[in-house]
């Protein structure tokens, strides 16, 4: 599962690691997100030129079913686990016959037959009366979250006031029932953020306002919930002994056991990043020096893979592994969570620099991240998205343009990866990713790597 997206608005060999980290509470790590990455693994460096993988391509997926451009700004996708299935945000009013209502809306497009279909709807389909946001899909794709203020989605006693009250709505595709994950104490908006779910539907983790969702909490920013839809139970994860630092959601496993989250300190640039275990109730820092001590940063974005074992990181410091020096502040990272083992990912062999927005595929062994090249001509060109194979250091150029080579005309962001890592999302205004882009927007694209 992906890190939560805002609302939209318009407009291997050689890197160091550390060892055992004191302190440690969680020992229970399950799965098989590669265990090369223990040790035999010579993973994270470059070791083999920026290649293209065999056949690949790109196609646009915020189109029409009848292949027109959309006339808004589009964001995302996300996929299903088979790669089917693509979720994706967007200002477009036709994409969908009877788009009226001028806002974001959310939609799935079929990536076999073309079909698209809008999800920010009520259960008898009326359109959102406000924007809408994408945050997950489920697995098998039946399952959508998504993140609204609309005020017509479902029925409440007494609709919020207040136009920054957003909440997490999930649609069941299957049945078209749309319902209110975010509920208040009271019945009212939660002021919920962020959200993701685990793969089968059943858990979706959430930001929200504690003195929305607990009565008398004393919590003055937002916590993490996770709710069970099977017994309609929501748990508070974060902020537990913490009640005056913000946390932020940041990823959950495919399970639901296990939840990614960082807590800011309010009024510096420091915090802590912790992986919370449902099940236990422990909680593992995700950020500590080589000899287990533990660091004063955050790391952020963060991203989990399926079983909860793995987990890569943004993170600006330099005393995560030995050897590094301040000029490699600001790296992305890959935590081994059983065997207390990280690694730098270190640059590409096209020196490609300021890596960030780190995902993970579902087995831990593919990474997918941001970062500038270094052009032809020596210069520096906007964040292209690459693709790391943990298992044999290889690095693929994902963001490729349709006459080879990094986009240079603006910066592309990465969505999201398939379970296999055979598709990859991807997010750009850039005109040379696929021929005949000419509507000038934010696009939705896939990339099909192999």
């Amino acid at each position: 599962m992906r890190l939560p997206r805002e609302s939209p608005r318009r407009g291997a060999g050689g890197e160091a690691s550390t060892g055992k980290a004191g302190g440690k509470v969680l020992r229970t790590m399950r799965g098989a997100s590669i265990a090369a990455l223990a040790g035999a693994m010579v993973a994270l460096s470059a070791v083999s030129a920026v290649s293209a993988a065999p056949a690949p391509r790109t196609e646009r997926v915020t189109l029409t079913a009848t292949g027109e451009q959309g006339d808004g700004e589009s964001y995302g996708p996300e996929f299903s686990s088979d790669g089917r299935s693509a979720v994706f945000t967007s200002y477009a009013s036709n994409l969908v016959p009877g788009d009226t209502n001028g806002y974001a809306d959310v939609f799935v497009r079929d990536l076999r037959d073309g079909t698209v279909e809008r999800v920010s709807v009520g259960s008898d389909g009326t359109q959102a009366d406000m924007p809408s946001s994408a945050q997950a899909i489920s697995a098998d794709g039946r399952y959508v979250v998504f993140r609204s203020n609309a005020r017509n989605l479902v029925h409440w006693d007494e609709p919020p006031a207040n136009d920054a009250a957003d909440d997490i709505y999930l649609h069941d595709r299957r049945t078209g029932d749309t319902e209110r994950i975010s509920v208040g104490f009271d019945g009212g908006s939660a002021f919920a953020a962020g959200a993701t779910m685990s793969a089968d539907g059943r858990y979706i983790a959430f930001n929200a306002k504690a003195d929305r969702m607990e009565s008398g909490a004393r919590d003055l920013f937002g916590v993490v919930y996770v709710h069970d839809r099977r017994t309609g139970s929501t748990e508070r994860v974060s902020n537990r002994d913490r009640p005056d630092n913000p946390a932020l959601l940041q990823d959950l496993s495919a399970d639901g056991r296990y939840v990614a989250y960082t807590q800011l300190v309010p009024r510096s640039g420091n915090g802590v990043t912790w992986v919370h275990d449902r099940r236990t109730g422990t909680e593992e820092r995700v950020t500590v020096t080589p000899d287990g001590t533990p660091t004063p940063y955050y790391a952020m974005p963060a991203s989990l893979s399926a079983d909860g074992r793995t987990i890569a990181f943004h993170y600006t410091a330099d005393d995560l592994v030995p050897g590094d020096a301040p000029a490699d502040a600001s790296d992305l990272y890959v935590r081994d969570l059983r065997t207390d083992v990280t690694r730098r990912v270190d640059p590409g062999p096209d020196g490609e620099s300021r890596p960030g927005q780190p995902l993970l595929s579902r087995d831990g062994r593919y990474l997918v991240y941001t970062a500038d090249p270094r052009l032809a001509d020596g210069r520096t060109g906007p964040a292209n998205v690459y693709l790391r194979d943990l298992l044999t250091g290889g690095t693929t150029l994902v963001s490729a343009s349709v006459t080879g080579g990094p986009v240079t005309d603006t910066s592309v962001s990465a969505s999201s990866v398939s379970a296999d890592a055979r598709r990859i999302g991807l997010a750009s205004a850039s005109a040379q990713l696929v021929p005949d882009d000419t509507n000038g927007l934010y696009d939705g694209f896939v990339r099909r790597v192999r």
